[in-house]
């Protein structure tokens, strides 16, 4: 592994751990309009992946 390519994962996981605080920091409305979002924006593609990633999650307790 060069250094460019250590330096563009990093910058890959910084890139997925901002996005992943913005996530937790959505209260439940805005993350249902965010998902709501994406399956008008991405129709053919986004309902499997958030089949997989929901079948991935246990759900969370109420």
């Amino acid at each position: 592994m060069t250094d460019s390519d250590t330096h563009e994962t990093d910058t890959h996981e910084t890139e997925a751990e901002l996005r992943l605080s913005r996530v937790e920091a959505l209260n439940g409305s805005d993350l249902v309009s965010v998902v709501t979002y994406l399956l008008a924006k991405h129709p053919d593609t986004f309902p499997a992946m958030l089949d997989d990633a929901l079948s991935s999650v246990s759900p969370r307790p109420s």
